[in-house]
């Protein structure tokens, strides 16, 4: 067990320094960032990182940041994820999506598989939306803090390497 905690301490870091690392203004990573966590609360699984890097280059964030930033929803977390969406969206859209079991799914007629399918759809499409705008902000200035101070440190060791050979030379 703790070898597997070991792994996602060293991933976390690895994750944190691909983002700090990048050269664009502190903003604009955070931005980034904060949309790419938005695009991953949306239900649109194979549109994520789409709709993400298209949010960024409207809003002029960094893209690299934004694809990053969709990938804490990642398919280890959607059957989590996704229901807890549905569940909220269900708070402000009252209408009930019944479950299906395999053979209900394979007699249901298309149409209606659709409707319900859409109805699903639209429910955590929303409850996404309302998560993941406190999600998407609190990233914005929790990694803009983290980016600053990086590139401040950044800047810090630099100038006492300079300092260091002037003071050789």
């Amino acid at each position: 067990m703790e070898r597997i905690w070991v792994k996602i301490a060293r991933l976390s870091r690895y994750t944190y320094l691909r983002i700090v690392r990048i050269k664009a203004p502190a903003e604009s990573i955070a931005l980034g960032l904060a949309l790419g966590v938005f695009a991953g609360a949306l239900p649109l699984l194979s549109l994520q990182m789409a709709i993400a890097v298209a949010l960024a280059l409207l809003l002029r964030g960094n893209v690299i940041a934004a694809a990053l930033g969709t990938w804490w929803s990642n398919p280890f977390n959607w059957a989590i994820v996704f229901p807890l969406f549905y569940l909220l969206g269900k708070v402000f859209v009252p209408v009930d999506v019944t479950p299906l079991s395999i053979a209900e799914f394979i007699h249901l007629p298309l149409l209606e598989l659709l409707q319900r399918g859409w109805q699903w759809l639209l429910i955590t499409t929303l409850g996404g939306t309302i998560a993941g705008i406190p999600m998407s902000i609190a990233t914005y200035f929790i990694t803009l803090r983290a980016v600053r101070i990086f590139h401040d440190r950044r800047a810090m060791r630099k100038l006492e390497r300079q300092r260091r050979v002037l003071r050789r030379g």
